[in-house]
């Protein structure tokens, strides 16, 4: 019987388990209480993850020989295996009593006391495992971890570096060495041993995600997907490696594809915070703020501390909604956990700007830069600000940080356009033109998937909603729509005085003005859930029925609701973008006011090329803009031409020009009575946010009429392309 047993050990340490569990069975037919086999063939099962199996025969083990301190150390590891750590604890410290110096039996007593969360007792545990046994490469391993989440890091990094050193083959501390140098911001040096740990296993799901979050850190980005699929193939339900495909398809500017990636990860581990903060950035960048927000906080509710970043990040969604006073707080409540913090300081001075408070924001932006002087985005953001009135000493600190040859080139990008704007106010107009060049080039670089701009793709959008909206679609469903007169969509170009124009309407008593609301697209979105199709809405848009047009309506008025209650009467949405959708809503809003915004296309140009966006990508290219042009030209013409809409015409040099008829022919196209103080409208204070947020605080003035000529030499090529003509 005993050549038997050994022939199953030489088995079993040669990791031929199914021979050598054979051979176990074997002798346990044979000989039933068996307690070396018993044991041995636990040890296995544990090692194949049938933990209960490994506790039932290993429990035998030692009620045959309770005098084996090894018998209680491995049905320790089973029971911490399964989550039992108090019976792990209990297992361990019966071999101590038997064998007080026994290392292994320490260090697993570490373990079992680190997962009661009793972290500075394992270390304790840890600590004399190695004072026994200092080549211990397991202990080191298990005590840096503990120490890392101790916060401990250039000690864990000398342990995870002892271990590797000790045991080269040894994968676990491998690759906890690789993430240890990753969180330290070297992923350079993390590579190789993520690497070298998936090659000594390849079967352990953990080692593929660490080698992914390694090579997501060096933008190998296809890379890093392959290493997440291959762990979730490898454990299907490995909630981390569902969060971080996610994050690297956000790095690589594909939200709506991250979207299903991240969500999983929540709902497999609904309690990790940061898993819910990935959400909340997923729902940011798909420009879905108010779905952001419930993620922000949950994860500030979930986290084990205050983190001024998530309440930075919360802010600005609230922000991104209108709820200003939110907002604030939380940047407050950033400030009061981390009070140096320059990007607090940065987003109040944003705050500060859209609430008119051009001082404030002012001095926000100086406190941001006396925390961090070299940090470029207030810099820029107080040249925009100030443009001709920026002093001097700032024009040179902006001018000395453009010459910092280590500059990266987002930042760099963001300078530019900050200095071209005080370049243009001061004249100096071929300059500010070379300054753009390059600020838009980098930014047109910087761009990838879905911030990256198509042309053919929006073309052929246009040309799909050109098709579907007809005369005869339209006939079709005329007057099925709700008869509510609340909506106001004031659309038209970017930078073509939507903003002016929102500005005059929203000083009237009986109109809220809303700033640029997302509700028409999310209409749009959301017209195959109303008619019970999937695919895209432009393919179930023929498929609207008078029912379908009632639900979005009153979807899109409840949005309203939300924002400005039931008073005042009319709610005005100045979105840009809405004149791709004046079709859709003219049948869901049959008496909706709708307001086009006119402006000479070659200084709309001018403005936009000026304009540091955060989400318009076409902007930064000539080329683009053409191209956006001609399809906005030929939308407005096809809506135009169907006569079904009535459409309220502003041309903005006319308003600059004769501000109080333009004005009085709004407010009656609004079906409403004059009020003087729409005259007024840069005494408002409401919120205003747009990137012309200082313009439309002061009067209305002529200097931005005709401003396309100082630019003729940087974009004559792009002016003699657009479709300029007189209407």
């Amino acid at each position: 019987m005993q050549d038997l047993l050994t022939t199953a050990i030489e088995l079993h340490q040669e990791g031929r388990l199914a021979e050598a569990a054979a051979l176990y069975q074997k002798i346990l037919a044979q000989e039933k209480d068996n307690h070396a086999a018993l044991h041995l063939l636990g040890v296995l099962h544990h090692q194949r993850g049938d933990h209960a199996r490994a506790i039932e025969l290993i429990g035998k083990a030692v009620a045959l020989r309770p005098n084996i301190p090894a018998f209680h150390a491995n049905l320790a590891e089973a029971y911490r295996a399964i989550g039992q750590f108090d019976r792990a604890a209990g297992c361990c410290r019966a071999a101590l009593a038997l064998w007080p110096d026994y290392p292994e039996a320490l260090c697993n007593l570490g373990l079992a006391l680190q997962g009661l969360g009793k972290k500075t007792e394992a270390v304790d545990q840890f600590r004399r495992a190695l004072e026994l046994r200092p080549d211990f490469a397991t202990a080191h391993n298990n005590l840096g971890i503990v120490l890392r989440d101790l916060g401990e890091m250039d000690e864990a990094l000398g342990h995870f570096r002892r271990a590797v050193e000790l045991e080269p083959t040894f994968a676990p501390a491998r690759t906890n060495l690789g993430q240890m140098l990753l969180d330290r911001g070297s992923p350079e040096d993390a590579l190789p041993h993520c690497e070298e740990a998936v090659r000594l296993e390849p079967d352990m799901a953990a080692l593929h995600h660490n080698l992914g979050n390694a090579l997501r850190a060096l933008e190998r980005y296809t890379d890093a997907r392959a290493a997440y699929l291959e762990a979730m193939r490898l454990e299907p339900e490995l909630a981390p490696a569902h969060a971080h495909l996610g994050l690297t398809m956000v790095r690589e500017g594909q939200p709506n594809d991250a979207l299903p990636w991240v969500k999983r990860a929540v709902e497999l581990d609904p309690t990790n915070a940061a898993f819910r903060e990935i959400l909340a950035e997923v729902y940011m960048e798909r420009e879905e703020p108010a779905e952001a927000i419930e993620h922000f906080e949950q994860a500030l509710a979930l986290a084990e501390e205050d983190r001024p970043g998530v309440h930075l990040s919360l802010g600005w969604a609230l922000q991104e909604e209108g709820r200003l006073v939110e907002a604030r707080a939380h940047y407050d409540k950033a400030l009061e956990i981390q009070p140096d913090s320059a990007a607090a300081q940065l987003n109040i001075g944003g705050l500060s700007e859209e609430q008119g408070r051009m001082a404030d924001a002012e001095a926000a932006f100086r406190t941001a830069l006396k925390h961090q002087p070299n940090f470029p985005i207030p810099h820029a953001r107080l040249a925009t600000l100030l443009r001709g009135k920026l002093p001097d000493e700032d024009l040179a600190a902006l001018e000395a940080r453009l010459a910092d040859p280590d500059l990266p080139r987002g930042p760099r990008a963001r300078l530019l356009f900050g200095l071209a704007h005080v370049l243009d106010a001061r004249g100096q107009h071929e300059r500010a033109g070379e300054c753009l060049r390059e600020a838009n080039a980098i930014s047109k670089e910087l761009a990838t998937g879905s911030r990256e701009y198509v042309p053919a793709d929006h073309e052929r959008f246009i040309d799909n909603l050109i098709r579907t909206f007809d005369t005869a679609f339209l006939d079709r469903l005329a007057g099925a729509g709700h008869p509510s007169r609340r909506p106001i969509f004031v659309f038209g170009l970017p930078r073509s005085g939507t903003t002016l124009v929102e500005q005059v309407l929203s000083s009237h008593s009986r109109i809220h003005g809303a700033g640029e609301l997302r509700f028409a697209r999310q209409s749009f979105e959301n017209v195959p859930a109303a008619v019970g199709r999937s695919g895209a809405p432009i393919e179930a848009i023929p498929h609207l029925e008078p029912a379908a047009l009632r639900q979005l309506a009153e979807q899109h008025l409840e949005r309203l609701r939300g924002l400005a209650g039931d008073a005042p009467d009319r709610v005005a949405d100045k979105m840009p973008d809405n004149y791709m959708y004046v079709g859709l809503m003219s049948i869901i809003f049959p008496n909706a006011t709708f307001i086009h915004c006119r402006r000479d296309l070659r200084d709309i140009a001018v403005s936009c090329w000026m304009t540091d966006f955060r989400s318009i990508r076409w902007a930064n290219d000539p080329e683009h803009i053409a191209s956006r042009f001609q399809q906005y030209r030929r939308i407005m013409d096809h809506w135009e031409s169907l006569a079904k809409v009535p459409i309220h015409h502003v041309a903005y040099e006319e308003t600059v020009e004769d501000l109080e008829s333009v004005a009085r022919r709004l407010i009656a196209a609004c079906g409403l009575e004059w009020e003087p103080a729409c005259l007024e409208f840069h005494r408002n204070e409401r919120p205003i946010r747009t990137a012309s947020v200082t313009q439309v605080r002061q009067p209305v003035y002529k200097r931005s009429v005709a401003r396309w000529k100082n630019y003729r030499p940087s974009l004559g090529d792009l002016f003699a392309s657009l479709p300029v003509r007189e209407r």
